[in-house]
């Protein structure tokens, strides 16, 4: 009987431990599910595909319960892409170029195989074939850089030998410089060594104020019927206006065409997940543009159409079917 009565106390005991233990909030009778964690894949930090890709990924971790997003500092798309592909990414940033070429498996990605698994969320910001003309080059129209000395980045360098025009100029002065040498640029533009610079950029572009602010520049309009044609032939280009008053002394809005950068995931990644992202970005998109003046003034018709090189996520395409943007 003394046994029996002193395994009650006990019994006793310990419940009413358990039940205060619990009340103080101590231990719970389930574990909390843990937050789900996913990886962004950016570019050097500083640079616009950090800037970007790192407010998106706080701003969701930071507004949505469940998840955590941790953006990383990278090579850009030769190195996000990849490892999107093997799954040590869940979202990336890269132009639509390089989307096209991890799509088909071609330039950089020859050898590796098409990337079937490769989705897009959207599109961002424009990265449009700049050209800076010093003023009093005679530079103005697409046209008028026939015969001129133009140094070109490596990108602009490809754009423009698509350009229909140049079929018919004299190129013989123009000339491709490497990334690193921008700022020999500026010095031979305001100097008078050369007439324009050639660049693929997004907006604003500290280079291009910094040029601005050395010496009077224009920027030439990149329009018309041959180069709409251009653009409509393909699905990594698409039409930009560069706006007024970007850059000093810049006071008319120039017309040009470009890439888009584009935000992509892959098949491997939840619906749920994606879902989840796309919502709140598109939820926010006002506020975020507020802290990043190349998420400024995007549009959710044009983020959803312009430069979507690979299919859409079904977690994305989730979201747009209940905004009643697509069908």
């Amino acid at each position: 009987m003394f046994k029996t009565l002193c395994r009650k106390q006990l019994v006793y005991l310990l419940s009413s431990l358990f039940i205060l233990t619990a009340t103080m909030g101590l231990i719970t009778p389930t574990a909390q599910a843990a937050d789900t964690k996913l990886t962004f894949g950016t570019g050097g930090k500083g640079g616009y595909y950090f800037r970007v890709g790192d407010l998106l990924c706080k701003s969701f971790a930071q507004g949505t319960d469940g998840f955590k997003c941790r953006a990383r500092t990278t090579d850009g798309p030769r190195e996000n892409l990849p490892n999107l592909r093997s799954g040590k990414f869940d979202f990336v940033v890269a132009r639509s170029d390089w989307a096209k070429s991890a799509r088909d498996g071609s330039g950089f990605f020859k050898g590796k195989g098409a990337d079937s698994s490769l989705r897009s969320l959207f599109s961002i910001h424009s990265e449009p074939l700049t050209v800076i003309a010093r003023k009093g080059s005679g530079i103005s129209l697409v046209n008028d850089l026939d015969g001129k000395r133009v140094k070109l980045g490596v990108s602009a360098s490809r754009l423009v030998r698509q350009l229909p025009h140049q079929a018919n100029w004299d190129t013989s002065a123009f000339n491709t410089f490497r990334p690193g040498d921008l700022s020999a640029q500026r010095k031979a533009l305001c100097s008078g060594e050369i007439d324009a610079v050639a660049h693929v950029v997004a907006y604003p572009s500290g280079w291009v104020q910094k040029t601005a602010q050395t010496c009077p520049i224009q920027l030439v309009e990149l329009s018309g019927r041959q180069i709409n044609s251009l653009v409509a032939g393909t699905d990594t280009l698409s039409k930009a206006t560069i706006p007024a008053n970007v850059y000093t002394g810049v006071t008319r809005s120039t017309m040009t065409f470009g890439y888009k950068t584009a935000l992509l995931s892959s098949t491997n990644v939840s619906d749920n997940d994606v879902y989840a992202f796309v919502k709140f970005t598109f939820e926010n998109l006002h506020q975020l543009g507020q802290q990043n003046p190349t998420v400024r003034g995007l549009q959710p018709s044009e983020m959803i159409r312009d430069s979507m090189v690979v299919p859409l996520h079904t977690g994305a395409v989730r979201y747009y079917r209940e905004q009643g943007w697509i069908k």
